[in-house]
């Protein structure tokens, strides 16, 4: 497949690209805010098979693929190809690179793909790079509506919270349609604002397209919400809310002074952080766990999943506004894949299931500002 010059600027114009190559449908998601050179990206691409389609509109999703990514520029052949090994997305059928552009130009991104049962199949995008300085990131289209019940929410009673997803590109707003992801619809991490208290829980989906979750705080004070949704045919995003229960603070956490703890005994297993605690701002690394009995000190080899996962990472920075969730990089081991976006401190939370038992660990990461 030729592209040339001018085609490779119209199609970089626009945000979603798609491709098809046999029974396969590829559709390509950059960046709202555009591809900057110098700084790492996240493109992703989702994966359809056109022979089969899906009851709720579109094609079903291709799961355990084995894409492989080679970015080049075709007006520059002297420049050495770079490759990607792509990696699978929280939302089924969805896939993601993070390279690093060296300068601005018209780049070709070539996906060659292996279904799980099939036929290798390649797809082509042209990719337009920008130098300069990297624009603040777009606003999102979607916003999160929250509220409570009661309004003002008091520590040790229940309340029932009610939250709605909403598209600014479309005219109703409500969002009623939402991928499965790690057998939930809607993820709800609700933390402190000072990173004490800490909750994963999964609000249920109603007919009309709201959240619903009963919920009961065990502390008052400020919180922030944030609900990992996946409305369908826009990947995963990150919404959030804030809320002030009333009622006994109790102790405070300083996140601080817990740094440099990495190894943790809980309920009679051994976590510790095997990989470097210090991490650079922006850029992803990889976060790695030991799982082991306390009894043996050998690998504990009775992990089971949950959550559709080995494991769940999810990290808070310390301004209790950046939220980061991770799953595994693959099936059997707790290895992540985390990008923390701005420097400072993490509190993390992992949690995975042993013996019916779930578990969770915390730690604490420090992102660290890169230096050219």
């Amino acid at each position: 497949m030729r592209l040339s010059a001018s085609l490779f600027a119209l199609a970089a114009l626009c945000v979603a690209q798609q491709q098809v190559s046999g029974r396969y449908q590829v559709t390509l998601r950059l960046p709202p805010e555009g591809l900057f050179a110098r700084e790492e990206t996240q493109i992703e691409f989702h994966i359809e098979d056109t022979y089969r389609p899906d009851p709720l509109g579109g094609y079903t999703a291709v799961v355990r693929a084995a894409p492989e990514a080679v970015i080049d520029m075709p007006e520059m052949p002297g420049m050495p190809k770079f490759a990607e090994i792509a990696h699978m997305e929280g939302v089924p059928g969805d896939y993601g690179i993070h390279p690093t552009f060296a300068h601005g130009g018209d780049y070709r991104l070539r996906l060659s793909i292996r279904p799980p049962a099939g036929e290798v199949f390649q797809v082509v995008f042209p990719l337009k790079v920008v130098d300069g300085i990297k624009r603040k990131p777009a606003p999102s289209r979607y916003a999160l509506e929250f509220s409570a019940e009661p309004k003002r929410p008091k520590a040790g009673e229940t309340v029932e919270l009610r939250m709605s997803v909403r598209d600014r590109d479309r005219d109703n707003g409500v969002v009623t349609g939402f991928e499965t992801v790690h057998e939930a619809k809607m993820h709800l991490v609700v933390v402190r604002k000072d990173l004490s208290q800490f909750a994963h829980a999964h609000p249920e989906l109603q007919p009309d397209g709201t959240f619903r979750l009963t919920y009961m705080f065990a502390a008052g004070g400020d919180y922030r919400l944030f609900a990992d949704v996946a409305p369908r045919g826009a990947g995963a995003q990150v919404l959030s809310a804030k809320l002030n229960v009333r009622g006994p603070e109790g102790a405070r956490f300083d996140v601080r002074s817990a740094s440099g703890v990495t190894k943790q005994n809980i309920a009679g297993t051994i976590v510790e952080l095997t990989s470097s605690a210090a991490l650079p701002a922006g850029k992803s690394s990889t976060v790695v766990f030991s799982v082991r009995d306390s009894r043996t000190g050998e690998p504990a080899r009775d992990l089971e999943p949950y959550l559709g996962a080995a494991g769940h990472l999810m990290l808070v920075h310390e301004d209790a506004a950046t939220f980061v969730h991770s799953h595994p990089t693959g099936d059997n081991d707790l290895c992540f894949l985390a990008r923390l976006p701005k420097p400072g401190l993490y509190r993390g939370w992992l949690q995975f299931q042993r013996s019916g038992q779930l578990l969770t660990a915390e730690i604490i990461l420090r992102a660290e500002e890169k230096h050219e």
